[in-house]
């Protein structure tokens, strides 16, 4: 472990994208940078536009010792290697919650803490996006949009989602904030999930369900589920076959809890009636297959579900904060 005498010698954090602060104005980034100067700090930037790989952070240490990782993409590779060879890494956060690519159990028998912005209120930003990308959906807002920009006046009939049928799979902050939102819509709200808030689902009148209750049912199906084992593939070719052909699923939650390629099948045989998508297994997401098929039942944005001024400002400080409070 590299020795530190006096107070003259920084710290080095790795930041694995170049997009950190940069989304709001340069003066923002300025402030997170002098931030981490006033405390210390001396920044390595990942150089690349892609994620990085496990090899590419080990690389990055042999080079510079690093003290700790702002993780920035969920397809950032944290894996055991990373805990193993980069010895002098104390502390890892998370530029959000997921934190399903990060080994937590190796970070803990390497005595690495990992750190999230869970505790700021982003839960309401997403929440809003699930809903804009409901809407989108169902009343076909993208299509409209662009055939309109080429002049062409075109009016295709679309769906409701007032009065309609919303089922949630999570009830976390996200899920809760959702539901709250679909109260205004007067859906009927279903609800499966592994840890039901008996308090909240009586006081907004939530009906909890079986999973295959609410895929029968549900005429939207939105997941807020965190990525582990146990939910990995939650949605598949089973489950496309209990929805009705009306149903659209919407994603804000993580790629992996749906099986992609089944999607795909289930977009293009008219299985379901659409998806919305703000989340990719590999981001940037630029030739992801679905995208890439160009249907017209499919509403995709670039994971911005966190990304408005005021969420990002928060986020941005939070988890540099994260890095010099902990070390």
């Amino acid at each position: 472990m590299r020795e530190r005498k006096g107070l003259d010698i920084l710290k080095t954090v790795l930041i694995t994208s170049r997009e950190f602060g940069s989304q709001i104005d340069l003066q923002h980034r300025k402030n997170l940078e002098q931030y981490f100067a006033e405390n210390g700090w001396q920044i390595v930037w990942n150089s690349a536009g892609s994620a990085m790989s496990a090899g590419d952070i080990i690389q990055q240490d042999a080079r510079q010792r690093l003290d700790a990782i702002l993780v920035y993409s969920s397809s950032d590779e944290i894996n055991q290697e990373v805990f193993k060879q980069c010895r002098n890494l104390k502390v890892v956060s998370r530029h959000g919650v997921g934190i399903e690519n990060i080994d937590v159990l190796a970070a803990q028998q390497a005595g690495v803490e990992i750190k999230t912005t869970a505790k700021m209120p982003g839960y309401e930003t997403v929440a809003d996006l699930t809903f804009a990308l409901m809407l989108s959906l169902a009343r076909k807002v993208p299509q409209i949009d662009s055939t309109l920009r080429k002049s062409s006046w075109y009016r295709p009939v679309s769906s409701d989602v007032w009065g309609k049928t919303l089922g949630i799979f999570g009830l976390g902050r996200i899920g809760k904030a959702v539901a709250k939102r679909a109260k205004g819509f007067d859906m009927k709200i279903l609800v499966n999930t592994r840890h039901p808030d008996d308090a909240f689902v009586a006081t907004n009148g939530l009906t909890l369900c079986s999973k295959e209750e609410l895929l029968a049912e549900a005429d939207f199906v939105s997941l807020h589920c965190t990525l582990n084992q146990a939910t990995k593939h939650m949605i598949g070719a089973p489950e496309f076959a209990l929805m009705k052909t009306s149903t659209y699923l919407i994603n804000t939650a993580r790629a992996g809890l749906v099986n992609q390629g089944e999607l795909l099948a289930a977009l293009k045989s008219k299985t379901i009636a659409g998806a919305a998508i703000d989340v990719f297994e590999t981001e940037p997401a630029v030739n992801d297959p679905i995208i890439a098929e160009g249907l017209d039942n499919v509403v995709a944005t670039a994971h911005v579900g966190s990304y408005t001024v005021d969420s990002l400002r928060r986020m941005d400080f939070l988890v540099a904060e994260n890095i010099v409070e902990a070390v």
